[in-house]
C-alpha cells in the first residue's frame, strides 16, 4: 500500500509542485490550502506523514497550531515543516512541537522526495520486528540503531529521529572529549544547523530522560565544544 502524505501549503503553485514530485515518487498525496480543510481531510483519511508550511493564509502560525492538533491525535505522526521562516526561534518552536524535520524554502523537489523517502525507510526500520545486532548497551542505556529505539533503566523513551541521532553521536564519542557541535550538526542530517538548534535538541533529550528519571545527569555540556556522555 502506498504511503499517504498530507501537504498543507497555502501557495497553490508550491502545493501542486510538491504534490507532483511526491506522486511521481510513488506516494499517495492529499494537498490542502488551509488548516480547517487539512484537519477535516486528515480526520477522514489519516496520513502517514504531514508536510506543513507555518504561515497558512491569514493564520501566521497556522502550521504550528495544526502540528499541535495533529500530534494530539497521533503522537507518532512524522511531521516536516517546510517554510520560508528560518529564524532560530521558529526552528526551535517547530522542534519543540515534536517535528521530525524543519526545512527552509526554497527546496529542490528532488531533495524533498528523497528526504521523505529516507524518513519512511527510517520508520520502517523502527517498526520492524526483532532487535537485530545493532543494539548496544552502555551502562543503563540501551540503544537499538536498527529500530531507532532507546531505553533507560528498562523504560522506553520516545525520541524523534533527530533526537535519536544526536543521542547516538553523544554516546559514540563517550570515550573521547565528547561530541562536537560540528559532529552533532551532521548527526541531525538536516543540512546547515546552528549550535542553538543542537542545544534545543539536547534540552529535549534531557527533559525526556528526566521524565523517567528526575536525577538523570548523564549528558554533560563541554563548554564551547559540544556534549559528552558521562555515565
Amino acid at each position: 500500500m502506498a504511503k499517504r502524505i498530507a501537504i498543507v501549503e497555502d501557495d497553490e503553485d508550491q502545493r501542486l509542485n510538491y504534490a507532483d514530485a511526491l506522486t511521481r515518487r510513488g506516494f499517495e498525496v492529499a494537498a490542502y490550502a488551509d488548516r480547517p480543510s487539512a484537519l477535516a481531510g486528515m480526520a477522514e483519511q489519516p496520513p502517514s506523514m504531514a508536510i506543513l508550511d507555518i504561515m497558512l493564509g491569514e493564520e501566521v502560525d497556522g502550521g504550528f497550531d495544526l502540528c499541535r492538533e495533529l500530534l494530539a491525535r497521533e503522537p507518532e505522526l512524522p511531521v516536516i515543516f517546510l517554510t520560508s521562516r528560518v529564524d532560530d526561534i521558529d526552528r526551535i518552536s517547530g522542534l519543540r512541537l515534536g517535528a521530525w524535520d524543519y526545512q527552509a524554502k526554497p527546496v529542490s523537489l528532488a531533495f524533498l522526495a528523497e528526504r521523505v523517502s529516507s524518513l519512511f525507510r527510517i520508520l520502517e526500520m523502527k517498526q520492524g520486528n526483532g532487535a537485530g545486532e545493532s543494539a548496544e548497551t552502555v551502562g543503563e542505556l540501551r540503544l537499538d540503531e536498527r529500530r531507532l529505539e532507546v531505553s533507560w533503566r528498562g523504560q522506553a523513551l520516545s525520541l524523534t529521529y533527530t533526537e535519536f541521532n544526536i543521542l547516538a553521536e553523544i554516546v559514540a564519542k563517550r570515550g573521547a572529549r565528547g561530541a562536537s557541535y560540528d559532529g552533532l550538526a551532521r548527526a541531525t542530517r538536516q543540512g546547515v544547523v546552528e549550535n542553538n538548534t543542537v542545544n534545543t535538541h539536547v534540552l529535549h533529550l534531557r527533559n525526556k530522560f528526566r521524565q523517567l528519571d528526575p536525577a538523570f545527569d548523564c549528558i554533560k555540556s563541554v563548554y564551547g565544544f559540544g556534549y559528552r556522555w558521562n555515565c
